[in-house]
């Protein structure tokens, strides 16, 4: 996508296209090497750890591309603003304990009210600080697209474990 919004920006402004270049060329490097960083944090992780259940399915091309294994979702809907049954949340526990899921993911933009219960029924910890629909403040080292996967991979290794 990188590669295609600085083509497309050079293709409109054809006097700086130079600029947009390198600038594409570097985000693809940064890109790439968080991509080999986060692969190498996700083998840290035994398989049998990599099970994920998350706030709601926001995650999924996270969870496809390193080999992660989605278990289910506190809010079954594509939507924040659901809000899962009784029987929901039951059978969620159940597949939790089932399954042996050592966490519960929630993004830092959803109130994790839900998924904190769930994680104290399920006798799971809860990790509910992940960035998804937005990046951290600037400073804080996932203010970039590249740091906000890393910051979201170290969480979610450590938790696993």
């Amino acid at each position: 996508m990188a590669t295609a919004l600085g083509e497309a920006f050079a293709s409109a402004d054809p006097a700086n296209a130079g600029a947009y270049s390198a600038n594409a060329e570097a985000l693809v490097g940064r890109l790439n090497d968080a991509d080999a960083e986060i692969r190498a944090l996700i083998d840290t992780i035994p398989p049998e750890n990599r099970k994920m259940v998350t706030n709601h399915d926001a995650l999924g091309y996270f969870i496809d591309r390193y080999g992660l294994q989605f278990v289910g979702a506190v809010i079954p809907s594509t939507t924040t603003s659901a809000e899962p049954s009784a029987e929901d949340i039951a059978e969620l526990v159940e597949t939790i304990q089932r399954e042996g899921v050592k966490a519960i993911f929630a993004e830092s933009s959803v109130n994790p009210a839900v998924a904190e219960q769930l994680a104290r029924d399920a006798g799971v910890a809860i990790v509910d600080a992940l960035y998804g629909d937005s990046l951290g403040e600037p400073g804080s080292g996932a203010d970039t697209i590249e740091g906000m996967l890393l910051a979201n991979a170290r969480k979610i290794a450590e938790a696993l474990k």
